[in-house]
Formats: structure tokens, C-alpha cells, sequence
């Protein structure tokens, strides 16, 4: 079985991401293919994927409910700085999920990608005429508040009355066929599985400092998964009680592309909007096993799947199971990670006067702390020059110093790279 899901992806790579339908007959028939697990429902295969979008903003609307559940869940960036979600669910149905939100442009990209229904809770002017004018998503939308059942609210005190709406993903396919949406299933490709996985850098975890938010996945060796926290707390979900977790975390970078603003109001109240280009390549980070193995996205057109290889070009084995993707912006000061190595280096403070720490690897980032001639810190990260050094202070706050004012006891470039590929 193993072997039949690599030999998929070997396939995809010789043809250039030419995927044909009856190529994707290579994963077998009980295999999920957003999971490499054999379905307890095989049937339910045979369908589109729903996606629903849930929100992740202001705080007091955690727990969420059913973001365990999901077989792939995508965290994309909101024009504030915060994140939003879209959960994909394909291999089994929930009958609470939620808080469902309104869609972002990037949600019609996932749908064709994904050939899935996607569910949210309205949307500005700006997204509604972009989806009227692409046929596909528009066939395949529910995009609207209710009637309850499927769609329910289920108020709380002190959270805003649209943050209560809640999906039963089995009764929303029910209202998709009501309202004609395209129910044809197509084939989901482009993922290659593997148990026994890649060789990587052991790590203990992974913060992820988006522009709003921070979110931190930690390695629990006795589950096997990572654990998800969210500025500072556990993250949990209130359908299963336990805290968010996943087999793969999938750090995915693309360039987000801003949108014109035709009117006041057009994009929503931040007059803002971007859409993602997932055609090409990017930069990934997969998290697995307790280590991380750097590799690349690859789309020839927006016909093609998404496939994954690693920075030889074989293909990027996922471990079976459920994958978190961490959608980045390919901006300057776009985002910055920060990496728990078990074997940092150490930097030496090498100008006696002292140096200014930034917060950024430039002279233009705004000074946080100094660093004392002949003090020593872990060294974490470094840009994509490696001129610029990624360091923790005491207390674990990452900081920015010049590769030239400091004595590194190893080669900087061996240090993940934190920043977005385009600073």
C-alpha cells in the first residue's frame, strides 16, 4: 500500500504535475487521501471534501468545536494580523462544528485545489462578486447563515452574536444538493505517505509569530503528535475535550497578493483583501516525528494538485494521519518562526561595547535589548543571507543581531531559516 501511494507521487514528478483521473487510481480504494489512512467509512471517500471556514478571532470564542475531527485543517491569515480557518472534512461527519465564519478569497483557491464544498457564513462585496465570477466555486459554495438545522446558532455570554453559528457537515451536503451545488466527486491527489519518514533536525517545537497572533506547536513524544498552543494557552476544542493536535505540521509559504480597493467598504470594514498564488513553487517546513525536514511546494497551473518534495526533489512522505498547514506570507516582516533545536549554536558577543538586538535581521528594525561584550546567547535562526543572526534572550524572546558582531561556534547558514524567503 505504502509503496502504491510513493509510486503515485514518483508519477506526478515525471509528468511535471500532469495528474491525470486515472492516475489518482494508484491510492487504494480505502485510503483517505488527505489522511494515508485506511477510512473506517470507505464510502465516504467517494464524495467532495467540505471545507469550513472557523473562526479563530477575538480569543473568546475558543475552544472551537470539531477542529480535531478534520482530516487536513488550513490556518490562513485575516487582513489584521489574526488567522482563520479552514477545516477540511472528508473521511467521517460531525454534528457541531464551528464557529463558522465568513470566507476570504483564499477559500475559492483551497475549493479548486481540494475539487471540495466549502461552507462559510457570508462574505464582503469584494469576495462575492470574485466568486460570482469564477463558475467552479460558485458551484460549489454554501455560503450563507441557515435555516437551522444544518446551520445553528448556539449563543454564549459575552461572544458576539457572529461567532455563534454552528455546522452539521452531514446536513450542509444535504442543503449543497438542495441548493444544486456540484456534487460530482473528483479525484484528491498530490500527498505521498510514509511511516517510516524522512531524515530531519530534531526539534521540541515550533512558535510561529504571525503579525497578531502566536501560535506554538510543541512535540509530545508519548501521543506521537504535536500539540498546538495559541498565545500562551493550550488550544483546545471543545467537541473532543482534548487539546489540538496533529500527526504533521506543514509551515507552507506563498506569496499573498493585495487586492485593489474599488470602493469604501468593498473589502469589508479594513478595506483590505489579498488572494494566495498557489501555482509554481514555495517553501515548506514539515513537521514530523518530533524533527523537521525542509522541502518545496510544486503547482504547474491551477489545473494541477499541490505536490511536496524535499530539497533533492524526491518526494515529501507525510506521516499518516492528520496535517496542520500554517499558510505564510511571502512578505518582509511577513511572519518569523522560531525553532526549539535541541542543539543550538552559541554567538558570542564579540564588540566590547556592546550591540543593539533588533527585532528584525535589519539595521531598520526598532532595538529591544543590548547585548554585553563577551555575553553569549543560543543561536536559533538566521536570514536568508545568513548576515543576520536569530537569538533567544533569557526569558525566550527571539532577537536580532549582526552575523558580524558575533562569534558563531558552528556554520550560521546550518541554522533554520526564520524568516520569509523574500526579506
Amino acid at each position: 500500500m505504502r509503496a502504491l501511494i510513493r509510486l503515485f507521487a514518483l508519477l506526478l514528478l515525471i509528468v511535471g504535475g500532469q495528474a491525470t483521473a486515472a492516475q489518482t487510481d494508484l491510492y487504494p480504494d480505502d485510503i483517505n487521501p488527505l489522511t494515508g489512512l485506511v477510512a473506517s467509512q470507505p464510502d465516504l471517500l467517494n464524495r467532495r471534501p467540505l471545507i469550513v471556514k472557523i473562526d479563530n478571532y477575538p480569543p473568546d470564542i475558543r475552544p472551537q468545536s470539531g477542529l480535531n475531527a478534520a482530516d487536513m485543517v488550513w490556518e490562513t491569515l485575516l487582513a489584521g494580523g489574526a488567522t482563520r480557518f479552514g477545516a477540511i472534512y472528508l473521511g467521517a461527519d460531525d454534528e457541531h462544528i464551528g464557529p463558522v465564519r465568513s470566507c476570504r478569497l483564499v477559500d475559492f483557491e483551497l475549493a479548486h485545489i481540494f475539487h471540495s464544498l466549502f461552507l462559510c457564513s457570508g462574505m464582503a462585496q469584494g469576495a462575492l462578486d470574485a466568486l460570482r465570477a469564477d463558475p467552479v466555486a460558485l458551484s460549489r459554495s454554501v455560503a450563507r447563515g441557515g435555516p437551522c438545522p444544518p446551520l445553528c446558532r448556539f449563543e454564549r455570554e459575552g461572544v458576539a452574536f457572529e461567532h455563534t453559528l454552528f455546522a452539521d457537515t452531514a446536513g450542509v451536503r444535504a442543503l449543497a444538493a438542495e441548493m444544486g451545488r456540484d456534487l460530482t466527486p473528483e479525484a484528491i491527489s498530490g500527498m505521498t505517505f510514509d511511516a517510516a519518514g524522512p531524515a530531519g533536525t530534531p526539534i521540541s517545537g515550533l512558535r510561529i509569530q504571525y503579525t497578531a497572533t502566536e501560535v506554538e506547536w510543541q512535540w509530545d513524544a508519548a501521543t506521537g503528535r504535536w500539540l498546538r498552543w495559541q498565545d500562551g494557552a493550550a488550544h483546545m476544542d471543545a467537541l473532543d475535550g482534548q487539546q489540538l493536535h496533529a500527526d504533521n505540521v506543514l509551515i507552507f509559504e506563498a506569496d499573498h497578493l493585495e487586492q485593489p480597493v474599488v470602493s469604501d467598504g468593498y473589502w469589508g470594514p479594513p478595506n483590505y483583501a489579498f488572494t494566495v498564488d498557489f501555482t509554481g513553487s514555495g517553501r515548506v517546513i514539515l513537521l514530523r516525528d518530533g524533527q523537521f525536514v525542509e522541502g518545496e511546494w510544486r503547482r504547474a497551473t491551477d489545473a494541477d494538485p499541490l505536490t511536496y518534495v524535499d530539497l533533492n526533489g524526491n518526494p515529501l512522505d507525510f506521516k499518516p494521519g492528520k496535517t496542520f498547514v500554517n499558510l505564510m506570507p511571502r512578505w518582509a516582516d511577513g511572519y518569523q518562526l522560531v525553532f526549539g533545536l535541541t542543539q543550538p549554536l552559541t554567538a558570542t558577543v564579540t564588540f566590547s561595547g556592546g550591540i543593539n538586538l533588533r527585532r528584525g535581521p535589519a539595521q531598520g528594525y526598532s532595538w529591544i535589548a543590548a547585548g554585553q561584550g563577551g555575553e553569549q546567547f543560543s543561536a536559533v535562526g538566521r536570514n536568508r543571507r545568513g548576515d543576520w543572526v536569530q537569538l533567544l534572550l533569557p526569558n525566550g524572546d527571539p532577537v536580532w543581531a549582526a552575523a558580524e558582531l558575533l562569534n558563531v561556534d558552528g556554520d550560521v547558514l546550518s541554522l533554520p531559516l526564520v524568516r520569509s524567503t523574500f526579506e
